[in-house]
């Protein structure tokens, strides 16, 4: 059976608090704004900012509940989650609320807006941003079949984004267990062998038997050049916007006689990368085995490149992942609409050269480490490849559900 939206959810809106009363912010209630939107998970774990009860009440937000949905419809449209918490939004964005749960499981609905995005992308407005406007999304039309077809639909989809959420989970830990080594190791100076003597340098005491460096001293690091060679078919083109924390989370496809300007950057061996704007942690890391990003992939000149040299990968990866980088970084940054690094700005950036002994034993572990997340991001991929070619099949009818026991 067929209805429109608002037959059988009901779309709420949001606002903002004034953000010139301090009282309506820092508070308990978590508040959804777009950059909150984590791409690839069905839910908001977290939100960078938190309203009070007074700015709830001061304000014209609504609180979304579990099992609601908050779609994006201003700037970057179209980013679906599920709430499950209470959680409060902005007003770029709409709660999409079922009415009735024993007609309609959320899930499904989730499922099935993801399915029809497109569809809903083509209907916005707007000249300086898009917009999705509200009677347009209440008069979606969606196709509910039984209650017992949208159960196995909502199931089937939600074991293989389980997978996805638990490999990401894995690889979350991993990085903290990373960021730990590190900070053990190169910034308290626990690490294996170190005999306790220090010396005075630029960045203050530092072991005896360690240097300073620069970015582009070719000693550990050497800043990459722009530069793609010419190729035939297709490759992934990554984007700065494409990149959330550590993870690549979308690409575009390109051939190399319409490819972007922008689109000049070549993965190589043995390398870092890091968005070159002010405030954002957009950090890529490339090694011998990751096969499809060295051969499949370019990436943009929003991002600086750094070669590793002597076993500092792992070294350098942890170093641009650490919270001081990123102030480093800022301190760097120049300009005014688009503040960042350039070469020049980041070529005599300072850090510890540690001994080689060492240097050694962190890139030993750390590469099983790396190794482990690659592979799990690899299969989140193919994962969420299995779960984008189903789910418009199962939304179709295209597939038999009658003898799937679930």
């Amino acid at each position: 059976m067929k209805y429109i939206l608002k037959e059988i959810a009901d779309i709420i809106s949001g606002g903002t608090p004034k953000t010139s009363v301090p009282d309506y912010w820092g508070g308990s209630i978590p508040w959804i704004s777009i950059k909150d939107f984590n791409f690839g998970n069905i839910y908001i774990n977290q939100t960078e900012k938190s309203i009070t009860q007074l700015g709830l009440e001061n304000s014209s937000t609504n609180i979304l509940k579990s099992n609601d949905i908050i779609i994006s419809a201003r700037g970057t449209v179209g980013c679906l989650a599920l709430i499950n918490k209470e959680m409060a939004f902005n007003q770029s964005c709409y709660g999409i609320r079922v009415k009735d749960e024993t007609q309609i499981n959320p899930k499904y609905l989730y499922w099935y807006l993801k399915n029809i995005m497109n569809e809903l992308k083509a209907k916005t407005h707007g000249s300086v941003f898009d917009t999705i406007i509200k009677t347009d999304l209440e008069n979606l039309e969606i196709n509910v079949p039984d209650i017992k077809t949208q159960d196995k639909i909502s199931t089937i989809i939600d074991n293989i984004t389980k997978k996805i959420i638990s490999n990401d989970q894995i690889n979350n830990n991993l990085y903290k267990f990373s960021n730990y080594i590190f900070k053990e190791w190169f910034v308290e100076f626990k690490y294996p062998g170190f005999n306790g003597k220090t010396k005075n340098s630029e960045l203050g005491e530092i072991p005896d038997n360690w240097e300073i460096g620069f970015f582009d001293d070719s000693i550990l690091t050497s800043i990459i050049k722009s530069g793609v060679n010419k190729y035939y078919g297709q490759k992934k083109y990554v984007a700065t916007a494409d990149v959330s924390g550590t993870n690549i989370t979308n690409y575009e496809y390109v051939n190399y006689t319409k490819k972007p300007s922008r689109a000049n950057m070549t993965p190589k061996t043995s390398s870092v990368w890091f968005a070159k704007m002010e405030n954002s942690v957009k950090n890529i890391v490339v090694d011998y085995y990751m096969n499809d990003i060295l051969e499949n992939y370019i990436f943009s000149t929003g991002f600086m490149g750094i070669e590793c040299l002597n076993n500092s990968l792992y070294y350098i990866w942890c170093l641009i992942n650490d919270d001081k980088f990123l102030q480093d970084k800022n301190s760097l940054s120049t300009g005014t609409l688009m503040a960042g690094i350039s070469n020049s700005t980041i070529k005599n950036y300072k850090y510890l050269i540690p001994d080689q002994e060492t240097l050694h034993n962190f890139n030993t572990i750390e590469l099983s480490i790396n190794k482990l997340i690659y592979n799990n991001n690899s299969e989140n991929e193919r994962l969420s490849q299995l779960r984008n070619a189903l789910l418009p099949k199962l939304m179709n009818g295209e597939i038999d559900l009658d003898n799937i026991e679930i």
